[in-house]
């Protein structure tokens, strides 16, 4: 098979056909191609033994040949060509928030009997079981960027994470901000879905990995912040990171922890995360059923002294409850942990640590975590101490710290070249397994940047790293899913323009279809920025 294709392929592609490379491009091609189609085949499998058996059908009755000829079409149509072009639609951050405050807001007239008409709804309508939102997430910072999306903000020339604010910035319509939702973001949501049943009732609880690639400005940080967005609309608790150039070396300064040896603090950055976490998910926290740590589980992350401080500083501004007392209480709840930790350095770390342990392995709320610029962790570390190197010429790896192990113990990508010295095994600390270290019941979504000053070397070997995983799943590791997310389509660079327009960005905002009805400007635009979000946007800035 591989012959004849190199010799089908040589005799079309008469400049690729002289490469030395040529036998391996296709080789790899084939191999791809097959190996999709046996994934096509395994899913359809799969959907035909999961179809409930009509009554008084036999189960070993064939199925309907019609059937069978639908399915043998979508296997091997590996090119898409009898694919319908798909439409483009945009999410709307804020109207999606607005839309479940008024939901909110009418049930709670309705409980409080100041609002009769109940529109025909009912326990089991979609507005009564739908997932309750924090008031936080109603609103938007000072920027203008809707809390959903917390905590990213504005982006800056040294610092920030993305430019998919800075289209919100530049827009005239400011009660609105739209997030494209792509292929990738439902192919993101769907192995979420698939692998956490966080939408089936009753379904077996589990957990997915995702790892996000792409070429830059292609959407990658907009791709991550829809995610982020739809999971808190449908009730995750997300801890979202978005700038992980910024978290990798501006922690201000690091200690070792005395309490796990081989480990090291970032307590002013464990301070930051603490605050993140209760200003945007503490309802979610407080409503939680298991939301009580008692002293035992602390003793993972603290020292006696440490949780005797904790309870002290806990209970420090309630005179009703004298020091007798607060020495005999055994248990705290999350957002107890989390305002101890924002008061104190000392604390913040251990305090953070014993909350996302919590969050790891409960199955009450599903748990999600997105960490954006992730191949920045890898990158020439900028954390060095003299209890790592006594020459303090090596730097701490950050599998090492204490806020980034468990969530990259879950992620499990070691690749074969990096700027530190990651392994599975350090000394005396080891990793642990991805399959103990992931979350019982959510998923962990991270993407890369390239943005960022990382050596390209280290990109590329943390995505192989990943797509070995992804292609080599015994069993034993929960699964891991790459998406690759790709240039903008012609009809996606149409629908971004009809974005612009309506919202008003740029030269489009006078435009009145000028550019979008026009097949060529359409075009010409899409030449000039290649098929990427940024660039696009530059492109619509000034006429080029």
């Amino acid at each position: 098979l591989f012959e004849v294709i190199k010799h089908r392929v040589k005799g079309r592609e008469l400049v690729l056909g002289k490469l030395p490379e040529f036998g391996n491009m296709v080789e790899k091609g084939l191999e791809d191609v097959l190996t999709m189609v046996q994934t096509r085949m395994r899913k359809v499998d799969a959907r035909k033994s999961k179809e409930p058996v009509a009554e008084g059908e036999d189960e070993s009755s064939e199925v309907p040949k019609v059937e069978d000829e639908v399915d043998a079409k979508e296997i091997i149509d590996v090119m898409g060509v009898n694919e319908e072009p798909r439409i483009p639609i945009f999410m709307d951050v804020l109207a999606a928030a607005k839309q479940i405050e008024q939901k909110q807001q009418q049930t709670t007239n309705d409980e409080d009997g100041t609002d009769t008409t109940n529109d025909g709804d009912d326990a089991s309508s979609p507005k009564a079981t739908s997932p309750s939102l924090s008031e936080f997430f109603f609103k938007s910072n000072d920027a203008g960027v809707p809390n959903l999306v917390y905590p990213l903000n504005v982006h800056h020339k040294d610092d920030g994470a993305g430019r998919m604010v800075e289209e919100w910035q530049l827009a005239a319509n400011k009660d609105t901000k739209r997030i494209m939702i792509r292929d990738a973001m439902k192919e993101i949501a769907d192995k979420v879905v698939e692998s956490a049943n966080c939408c089936e009732d009753g379904g077996e609880k589990g957990a997915a990995r995702v790892f996000v690639a792409g070429k830059r400005g292609v959407g990658k940080t907009a791709t991550l912040a829809g995610i982020v967005a739809s999971a808190r609309i449908s009730g995750h608790i997300v801890v979202y990171l978005p700038d992980g150039d910024r978290l990798r070396k501006h922690g201000f300064y690091i200690e070792p922890c005395n309490y796990r040896k081989g480990l090291y603090n970032l307590p002013e950055i464990a301070k930051e995360f603490c605050e993140q976490l209760l200003t945007s998910h503490g309802d979610d926290l407080r409503g939680m059923t298991g939301g009580n740590v008692t002293k035992e589980v602390m003793k993972s992350y603290l020292s006696e002294d440490q949780i005797r401080r904790v309870f002290k500083r806990a209970y420090a501004d309630d005179d009703s409850v004298s020091e007798e007392e607060v020495a005999s209480k055994t248990e705290l709840s999350l957002a107890q942990l989390l305002t101890v930790g924002i008061g104190s350095a000392s604390l913040a770390s251990g305090c953070y640590s014993t909350v996302i342990s919590i969050l790891m392995s409960q199955t009450e709320k599903p748990f999600t975590v997105v960490m954006d610029e992730f191949n920045c962790y890898y990158d020439h570390g900028h954390y060095f101490h003299g209890d790592f190197d006594e020459n303090v010429r090596e730097a701490i790896p950050l599998n090492r710290i204490t806020i980034f192990k468990p969530f990259m113990d879950a992620m499990g990508l070691y690749p074969k070249e990096a700027g530190t010295n990651i392994t599975e095994s350090f000394g005396d600390v080891a990793a642990i397994p991805s399959s103990e270290a992931i979350m019982k019941w959510g998923s962990i979504v991270v993407g890369t940047s390239e943005s960022r000053a990382v050596r390209g070397s280290f990109t590329q070997s943390l995505t192989d790293a990943a797509c070995a995983l992804s292609s080599d799943n015994n069993g034993e590791q929960p699964p891991l899913h790459v998406v690759d997310i790709q240039r903008y389509s012609n009809v996606e660079v149409q629908h971004v323009l009809y974005n612009y327009e309506i919202t008003g960005v740029g030269r489009l905002r006078w435009d009145r279809g000028d550019t979008a009805l026009n097949p060529e400007e359409v075009e010409y635009l899409r030449l000039v920025s290649g098929g990427t979000g940024q660039q696009l946007m530059d492109s619509c800035m000034l006429r080029l």
